[in-house]
């Protein structure tokens, strides 16, 4: 037997080795909604902009498996209706028995502001060429708080074909880029609630940490990214800032983060609709002023977005 082993030169060994049995959902829609699910590893993400509360859907799907199922219920693509309400598990089963589980999660701008959306800026709403510099980004809220960049150098970069068919907005690594409201901002009361939310692929970050989001400069909300473990921050500028889940926010993949503040009470941090963190606030927004708003402010680094809107 000795011999036998120590006289097999093949790569395996002798052994034989099975090819890994498919098991994974492919496609993923909801036709009614006209929306099409975006596919991170074992994570589908489904963002409807206009849907004002969430109920059931079908869904169509294309599986390499031999079955699905939620729940213990078969899925029929095209046919079987669920409540988004909560993530779903989809279980997909190979033909050996061998499952594979994917969480299917409905992030819907509207059902999450009640109804009191006041900026919303998507990159598949401009009409630009691949690397162009964007000058204006327009308001799909409905308010008109349009945003812009005069300086040439500042503007952030359109880049096309970016996340599952869509374009995103680069804020390039060499220089400062952002862009500005800096005056006549509609329904922009810096009050103590608010929610801010964000697609975004983050590459670094550095010392001392980067704004996403700046609301009056003196006094009123900022969004931030720390350095160097990229934990997501709801500050008051100027004051100091709350560390919601102490949980380091992904690199090099495109991700729906952001936050929802109660009052002075809580702060909340969502990653693709999931609840991650929940920590005590007490800071007082109520002294902004109504008439500044500076929006992904970077230093040194690089950071894509495709859509993000705030409450």
């Amino acid at each position: 037997m000795a011999k036998l082993v120590t006289s097999d030169y093949s790569q395996t060994c002798g052994k034989v080795y099975l090819p890994s049995i498919p098991k994974e959902i492919l496609e993923y829609s909801i036709p009614s909604l006209g929306v099409t699910g975006m596919i991170r590893g074992n994570q589908i993400v489904i963002t409807s902009e206009t849907i004002t509360s969430i109920a059931s859907y079908v869904a169509n799907f294309k599986t390499n498996g031999s079955s699905v199922t939620v729940d213990g219920t078969e899925q029929i693509s095209g046919v079987t209706s669920n409540s988004y309400a909560a993530p779903l598990k989809y279980i997909v089963t190979g033909v050996d028995g061998s499952t594979n589980e994917y969480i299917v999660q409905m992030v819907a701008p509207r059902v999450l502001g009640a109804g009191s959306l006041r900026l919303w800026f998507k990159a598949d709403q401009l009409t630009l060429n691949n690397g162009d510099g964007i000058a204006t980004w327009s308001d799909v809220s409905g308010y008109g708080n349009h945003i812009s960049q005069a300086n040439a150098i500042q503007r952030p970069v359109f880049l096309m074909n970016q996340v599952n068919g869509y374009p995103a907005a680069e804020f390039r690594s060499s220089i400062t880029s952002r862009m500005d409201l800096s005056s006549g901002a509609v329904g922009l009361y810096l009050t103590n609630s608010g929610s801010v939310f964000f697609v975004m692929r983050l590459i670094d970050t550095i010392t001392g940490g980067i704004t996403l989001l700046n609301l009056h400069g003196g006094q009123g909300r900022e969004i931030s990214i720390n350095h160097p473990i990229s934990q997501y921050l709801v500050c008051r500028n100027g004051a100091s800032c709350a560390i919601i889940s102490a949980l380091p926010i992904s690199k090099a993949e495109f991700l729906a983060v952001g936050s929802v503040q109660v009052l002075m009470t809580t702060a909340r941090e969502y990653w693709n609709g999931s609840l991650k963190g929940q920590v005590p606030v007490s800071y007082d927004y109520s002294g902004g002023l109504n008439t500044q708003f500076s929006l992904f402010r970077e230093w040194k680094f690089r950071r894509r977005f495709s859509r993000g809107f705030v409450f």
